[in-house]
């Protein structure tokens, strides 16, 4: 049986990709801040399941000696064959303001709490030759968008991370795979304040991450696959006619 650990498994995408591995016969680990979230999310994975093997590690990722500890109790039990690195912050710039503590925030969630998973299990990892790391970053990491500043910030160095360690984890036998959710319906979206195109719920994305990493060798999973076609587009737009565009459909 092969196993994961998850990251910001108690709640939207990350408490519904555990449900998807655990069905589909993978031992599942997931991880959160938040005990009294992952006992639930526990018991509503292996309510109606035959598979048992899910397990609960409450973590802080932003605090590498937490990340360290769990791994390694983690690893002396099953070897990690997958990590999904999902866990994150997520608060939106109110009126355009600049929040240097929410900025900060995030950074050290979703920068450094992502880097801590990394370093760890990159040692582990490479002892064996063999391993797989997913990072989840969002699109709005492709381009710059309004209120997203910080969160967007975070979610581009994601982006040029995995891209990097594609190349550099490749070496000592670790793949990189990286995750960009168009918008999908969870407790952090439904902080917006604008219209979300494309809405999908978090059983469609578990279903395109578990597809994406168990059944195909790409790289980038993201879905829906038309509107992430679009905002792609916005990369290699000339910034004139980018914040036009982003000027006319967001009203910002």
């Amino acid at each position: 049986m092969k196993t994961i650990w998850i990251t910001g498994g108690s709640t939207g995408i990350g408490a519904a990709t555990a449900k998807k591995f655990n069905e589909n016969n993978w031992r599942v680990i997931i991880s959160s801040r938040n005990e009294n979230l992952l006992v639930k999310t526990k018991e509503n994975i292996i309510k109606n399941s035959k598979n048992k093997e899910v397990y609960i590690f409450p973590c802080d990722i932003s605090k590498r000696n937490e990340v360290y500890k769990i791994v390694k109790n983690i690893e002396e039990k099953h070897s990690i064959d997958l990590a999904l690195l999902n866990a994150a912050a997520y608060s939106p710039n109110k009126n355009q303001d600049f929040d240097i503590e929410n900025y900060n925030l995030l950074i050290d969630v979703n920068l450094k709490g992502t880097l801590n998973c990394i370093d760890v299990l990159k040692n582990f990892m490479k002892s064996r030759n063999k391993g797989h790391i997913a990072i989840v970053s969002s699109p709005v990491g492709y381009t710059g968008l309004p209120t997203a500043g910080a969160y967007g910030m975070t979610k581009a160095g994601l982006i040029n991370l995995a891209e990097s360690l594609y190349f550099d984890f490749s070496k000592i036998g670790i793949k990189v795979s990286l995750i960009n959710p168009g918008f999908i319906k969870t407790v952090s979206t439904d902080k917006n304040s604008f219209p979300m195109p494309f809405i999908k719920t978090k059983e469609f994305a578990a279903e395109k991450i578990f597809y994406g990493l168990t059944k195909t060798n790409r790289f980038e999973i993201y879905f829906p696959f038309f509107f992430l076609r679009i905002l792609k587009i916005g990369r290699i737009l000339p910034y004139r006619i980018y914040f036009y565009l982003v000027k006319k459909f967001t009203g910002l």
